[in-house]
């Protein structure tokens, strides 16, 4: 058999300055500690209900001489959740979601079950336990997914300190940071016609007032405001632009667009393309790189809209119209991480090498 064994503290005494005498110091301070008991354990689900219990073989032996008193289940608690939404006003076009992983140990190793050596069976060989330990219903799974309403205690409970507020901050800075903004092009004038902002929020950063009696709120007459033009036709043009450089960082060159009249005339070599009809805000123009019409916001309205889309509550966000939820995914389960130790009637304690995992379902 294999034994495991304490050891003893090395203790090295200090050497007396100018001392003589030879001394064998590890012989001299040497102490063996007691041998402790061999046990290993094997369970019979990784999987447990809340409420239920699971089953366990313990096995284990002692050194001849010795007598072995009990055996114990122990285990801490971990939490494991994973909170995540996705935003839904700005449509398909942003289809962003952000999720957190949160793992956190609930309760430190405590034992749970205690088993006389008296409830053991020897087979010859060691000693069988066969047990099994009963799970709280506290510890049952938590999901809150899709939700009807808005319940913003749950909300808290569930989401870390500060989750809304930067979720927020990166959806306004998708749709109106200058360097990410014409992709989102699409997704920023879908909150615009989708959200019902007040004449006040419009009016508060240059915006056309419309009329929200309509039976539509007023989306049609938000709609025809945010304009552009689709198809390349001469009496659609309105201006041209030609294209620099800034190579302030070689890295990171950035684009200039310098638009200039219908009466503008290029320089040698100089290449101009049409810019289109169009709100006052965006910037529709030809694109050569993709051979297309293509629109932007402007870059000196991108600071209006995020103030106006600023004034979106965070769960205005996610709500999903078409499903009518807002649109959230929270899990949480807990998980078991088991022990097995064996005490012998001098108090020495054995611990099995293995910790193994119980999930709760």
């Amino acid at each position: 058999m294999n034994l495991k064994y304490k050891l003893g503290i090395l203790t090295v005494g200090a050497l007396a300055l100018g001392s003589c005498a030879n001394h064998d110091l590890i012989a001299d301070n040497t102490q063996l500690g007691q041998a402790v008991p061999t046990c290993y354990y094997e369970l019979g689900t990784n999987q447990c209900k809340a409420g239920e219990s699971f089953t366990f073989l313990g096995k284990y032996y002692v050194e001849p001489g010795k007598t072995p008193d009990r055996s114990e289940i122990w285990y801490l608690i971990e939490r494991q959740d994973v909170a995540a939404v996705s935003a839904k006003l700005g449509g398909s076009t942003l289809n962003y979601t952000s999720t957190v992983t949160l793992n956190d140990t609930m309760r430190a190793y405590q034992p749970v079950a205690v088993f006389p050596h008296s409830a053991a069976e020897f087979n010859g060989h060691e000693y069988l336990v066969n047990g099994s330990v009963n799970v709280s219903r506290t510890l049952a799974p938590v999901m809150w997914s899709d939700a009807a309403e808005w319940n913003q205690r749950l909300f808290d409970s569930y989401y870390p300190e500060g989750f809304a507020d930067n979720f927020k901050k990166t959806v306004i800075g998708y749709l109106t940071d200058e360097s990410s903004a014409p992709s989102y092009y699409n997704a920023l004038r879908a909150v615009y016609l989708n959200y019902n902002f007040t004449n006040e929020q419009f009016k508060a950063v240059g915006l056309p007032e419309i009329d929200t009696t309509k039976d539509d709120g007023g989306t049609s007459e938000k709609s025809d405001l945010w304009f552009s033009t689709t198809e390349a036709k001469d009496d659609a043009i309105v201006g041209y632009y030609y294209i620099t450089y800034d190579t302030t960082d070689p890295e990171k060159p950035k684009t200039i667009y310098h638009e200039v009249g219908k009466d503008y005339t290029p320089t040698e070599g100089q290449v101009i393309y049409p810019v289109y009809k169009a709100a006052e805000w965006v910037f529709c123009r030809y694109d050569d790189n993709s051979g297309s019409i293509v629109s932007s916001v402007r870059p000196e309205w991108l600071p209006k809209f995020k103030t106006l889309i600023e004034n979106i509550p965070f769960q205005d966000w996610i709500y999903d119209s078409a499903n009518r939820c807002f649109k959230v995914d929270f899990s949480r389960k807990y998980v078991l991480r088991v022990r097995y130790k064996v005490y012998d009637t001098d108090g020495n304690e054995g611990v099995a090498a293995d910790t193994r995992d119980v999930t709760i379902s």
